[in-house]
């Protein structure tokens, strides 16, 4: 399989590709471009992509604004829990000495009757009043009664006393237990809520992550659009560029606003060196009687003042060229049922019968190998058609790659029957060899066009001469299109009659190196590439 290689895009400068001319006070007036549509439907495209580009960075900012409110949130839960963690610090501490006080306060109640027994002798030797009036009131009693109940009286005082002071230890205690239980509430409280705390805390740094992934997600979504309008802006450029190319050439200049004019031109060995071959836009070559071929140059954007030799029409021409919009026709002669179908095709007929006056005899050639005419003067017929007929081809812009899948390629040999022809690159087109000579037009000039198509169709016979093979230019099939160094293996396909073949490959359109194209109408299996 010979390589596949790409060609490297070349920088191009700018065309800017709005056309002006002068009104008829002087002032610019605008002119519509052939790819204004094309160019509208593109900037409304990046129009809809800075709009992705502008909701996508107004939803970052939001969610760089909830980063931020997150942020705020995880501080704020954090100095909550520095706070208990301060307290769950603190609570211990107070725990332990209220847990010492609880250990004094049970330590005062083990001898409580010793102390209150003091207490109470004291408060009888120091005659205490209370129990002073206790005695005065028992001062009738006799001696001894009365020293008995002085001792029974000590007695239940030292009782009553110790039961009072150990009564107020057993409150301190419940108060003190009471204390410790509230602070253990308290440490159970602050770890709850540092607990919860540090749950929120880890919630909140956990959404994080997400809203991390869905701001770079959307900065690809903005990547995108904007590679987008990169891609975008070029094809606007492309565009513009196409805009001032000749639509049937895809050379720099400015179209020509007439129809197509094809004329049939002889191909036999004594009809060379034609005139006005390198001239013609496109040239087609089919078969004809015994093998051999003719040719039919298109002329729309170039001119030439001499063309010829001009031969007879055949039935294989209108359907050929019916998809140019009315293309003038010029030749030399037919059968009646080639005359016929003429009329009936919409054909222009600029032939010899039509207008003789424009096309004349060399002399020093032997008919009817020498009669020949001038575009301009055919033209001149027809100065009320401005407008750009549809061209058969599409053309790359500067810089453009070829075709993905293009082949290197130096060349294609095809084999009409009697005429074989052979088609070698040469760096800048692909010269043409008729048999064992170099293909030359009348000024000496080598035939090399910049693109040669080999579009393989089927022949049938014409009903106007069953002698006379009839190409079959309408349906689909095979198609070689050699540029650039390259080939390409594509389709031709022509559904509708009155519009020209689209060539593709790979579903895709293929686009011709700028320049002048030769179509062969070969024969399934009768030409050869070479790599």
């Amino acid at each position: 399989m010979p390589r596949i290689r790409r060609r490297r895009s070349a920088p191009a400068a700018i065309v800017v590709g709005a056309m002006v001319i002068l009104g008829a006070t002087g002032s610019l007036v605008a002119v519509a471009g052939p790819f204004d549509t094309e160019i509208a439907a593109l900037r409304d495209d990046i129009g809809d992509q800075r709009s992705i580009i502008a909701g996508r960075r107004s939803h970052i900012a939001e969610l760089e604004g909830r980063l931020t409110n997150l942020d705020q949130e995880v501080a704020d839960t954090e100095g909550l829990i520095g706070n208990d963690d301060r307290e769950l610090r603190l609570l211990p501490i107070r725990i332990e000495l209220t847990a010492d006080r609880f250990v004094e306060v049970l330590a005062s109640r083990d001898a409580p009757s010793s102390l209150h027994r003091t207490m109470a002798v004291d408060a009888y030797v120091s005659n205490d009043e209370r129990m002073n009036d206790v005695l005065t009131q028992s001062a009738q009693l006799t001696s001894t009664a009365l020293e008995g109940v002085r001792h029974r009286m000590l007695y239940d005082s030292v009782i009553r006393e110790a039961q009072r002071r150990i009564d107020l230890v057993d409150a301190e205690m419940r108060l003190t237990s009471r204390e410790v239980a509230a602070l253990r509430s308290l440490v159970a409280e602050a770890e709850d809520r540092r607990d919860g705390a540090q749950e929120a805390r880890d919630q909140l740094i956990g959404s994080q992550p997400a809203i991390h992934a869905e701001i770079a997600s959307t900065r690809t979504v903005i990547a995108e659009a904007e590679a987008t309008i990169v891609r975008l802006e070029a094809e606007i450029v492309a565009f513009e560029r196409m805009a001032v190319t000749r639509r049937w050439t895809g050379t720099q200049g400015t179209d020509t606003g007439r129809p197509a004019l094809a004329v049939k031109i002889d191909n036999v060995t004594r009809a060379h060196p034609q005139a006005g071959l390198n001239q013609a836009d496109v040239v087609y070559e089919e078969i004809v009687e015994g093998g051999v071929t003719r040719l039919v140059a298109v002329f729309q954007s170039t001119s030439a003042n001499v063309v010829g030799p001009v031969r007879s029409a055949r039935t294989s021409d209108p359907p050929l060229l019916q998809g140019f919009d009315r293309p003038l026709f010029a030749y030399s002669g037919a059968n009646r049922g080639t005359r016929d179908q003429l009329r009936a095709s919409p054909l222009v007929d600029a032939g010899y019968d039509a207008h003789e006056r424009d096309y004349w005899r060399d002399r020093k050639l032997r008919a009817p190998h020498n009669l020949f005419t001038d575009t301009d003067r055919l033209w001149a017929h027809h100065t009320h058609r401005t407008d750009v007929p549809p061209a058969p081809f599409v053309y790359r812009y500067p810089g453009q790659d070829l075709h993905r899948s293009a082949e290197e390629a130096s060349g294609v040999s095809v084999d009409f029957g009697l005429t074989e022809v052979d088609y070698a690159w040469n760096g800048t087109g692909w010269a043409r060899t008729h048999g064992t000579r170099a293909h030359n037009d009348a000024d000496g000039v080598r035939v090399a066009p910049a693109n040669v198509v080999v579009q393989f169709i089927r022949y049938g016979r014409s009903l106007a001469d069953l002698r006379s093979p009839e190409a079959i230019t309408v349906g689909t099939g095979e198609a070689w299109i050699f540029t650039d160094g390259h080939v390409v293996r594509g389709q031709w396909n022509r559904s509708d009659a009155s519009q020209p073949a689209t060539f593709t490959a790979d579903g895709e359109v293929i686009r011709l190196t700028p320049g002048k194209t030769w179509v062969a109408l070969a024969k399934k299996d009768t030409a050869v590439w070479r790599d």
